[in-house]
C-alpha cells in the first residue's frame, strides 16, 4: 500500500492481488488469504478487503464461496476500467457542474440586489 498512491486502497489491494495471480503466486483453484489475515497484511479495514475482492470477482479472476472462502479462478480477468479515464470523465462533470453554480450563484445575487433597490 502507498499512502502517496491517489487510487483508493480497495483498488492497490486488488491490483496487487491481481499481479500476484499473474505473476503465479496464486494458481487457479488456490484459496486466496482469509479477509481478516489480508486486512492484517495490508494495514486496512476489512470492509477495504471486501471492495478489493469484489473487485477480483467482478473481473472473473477469482469467485466467493460463503464459509469456504476466495479462490481463484482459471479464466483470464477482464481488463478493468482505465480509472484516469473514469478519473478525466469525472472531473469534467465536477468542472461543468461547478461553472452551472457559479453561474446560479451570480444570478441569485443579482437577483438580491435588485430586491434590495426596489425597498
Amino acid at each position: 500500500m502507498n499512502p502517496n498512491d491517489p487510487r483508493p486502497p480497495y483498488v492497490q489491494i486488488a491490483d496487487d492481488l491481481r499481479r500476484a495471480v499473474q505473476n503465479g503466486e496464486y494458481e487457479p483453484g488456490a484459496k486466496l488469504p482469509s479477509g481478516r489475515e489480508l486486512a492484517k497484511q495490508y494495514g486496512v479495514a476489512l470492509m477495504t478487503v471486501t471492495g478489493a475482492i469484489g473487485l477480483l470477482r467482478d473481473e472473473g479472476l477469482v469467485e466467493s464461496w460463503q464459509g469456504r472462502g476466495v479462490f481463484v479462478t482459471g479464466q483470464q480477468h477482464r481488463p478493468a476500467p482505465d480509472v484516469s479515464v473514469r478519473l478525466a470523465e469525472l472531473a469534467d462533470i465536477v468542472e461543468k457542474q461547478s461553472a452551472d453554480l457559479a453561474d446560479l450563484q451570480a444570478r441569485v445575487a443579482a437577483l438580491e440586489g435588485s430586491r434590495r433597490t426596489k425597498r
